[in-house]
């Protein structure tokens, strides 16, 4: 047996318990189907979808479907996806922003959507167009999101985090925190979550935008990167990203 094939025989042995799949695989799922993990975040990923499993979900699905690859879509919480993609052979995470600080970090497969990040507070409230009074105020931001950093080097100084965006809108609105940031589609989402309404938050214009990608531990080669860019390729040209973009009532970029 090479090395290579006893340290990843080992690998379940060494890891932490939380970082190991939290049940068996489905006895459905082929023995080779690629693993993709990801966080509940509605419209781009939704656990409980069903038939909407959201956005990114759907479109990944059929990326997967015209490389004859099998796929399984996984959730846990997103630091916990981002380190698995970092420790755990052959598996996929998204959707993840692309950033300099991540950029050796992962194999970048395919660039799935453009999101716009925005400051969030409850309507009425801190001024979330305002950006020298936000700089004073208590911020919360998702956990394992490159948001943190990004705002306290822009002089952001009450910068918290939280594990889910519905915990960071509820921490708004329940004056626990000013103001939240991250991606629109993301938190517009979740401003309907919980019983509230969208109407009852103010939304700041856009502060900044990112690509997300499907990213890839570094087993995956730059050949495969580019079979899913084809891929990608095929499903704009063919229609099917516009129809997937559609449905979940988002604009193509």
């Amino acid at each position: 047996m090479s090395r290579r094939r006893r340290l990843l025989a080992m690998l379940p042995a060494l890891l932490p318990a939380w970082l190991l799949p939290a049940a068996p695989p489905s006895a459905a799922a082929p023995v080779d189907a690629l693993r993709v993990v990801a966080a509940d975040l509605p419209p781009y990923a939704v656990a409980q979808g069903g038939a909407s499993p959201g956005l990114l979900v759907e479109l990944v699905q059929d990326l997967a479907r015209r490389l004859g690859t099998p796929v399984t879509v996984e959730f846990y919480p997103w630091q916990r996806a981002l380190t698995m993609a970092t420790v755990l052979p052959r598996i996929a995470v998204m959707p993840v922003t692309r950033t300099p600080e991540r950029e050796t970090l992962f194999r970048w497969l395919v660039k799935l959507h453009q999101q716009n990040f925005v400051f969030v507070a409850l309507h009425g409230g801190v001024d979330v167009r305002d950006l020298t009074l936000l700089r004073r105020q208590r911020l919360v931001v998702l956990r394992g999101s490159p948001h943190k950093r990004v705002l306290q080097e822009l002089d952001f100084i009450d910068v918290a985090e939280c594990s889910t965006v519905r915990e960071c809108m509820r921490m708004v609105k329940k004056g626990i925190a000013d103001a939240t940031y991250g991606g629109e589609d993301v938190h517009r989402n979740a401003a309907g979550a919980d019983g509230n309404r969208e109407a009852e938050f103010d939304f700041s214009p856009v502060f900044r935008s990112g690509d997300i990608w499907l990213a890839g531990s570094l087993d995956f080669s730059e050949d495969d990167g580019r079979k899913w860019r084809a891929a990608l390729e095929s499903a704009r040209a063919d229609g099917t990203l516009a129809r997937i973009l559609r449905k979940y009532g988002l604009a193509g970029n």
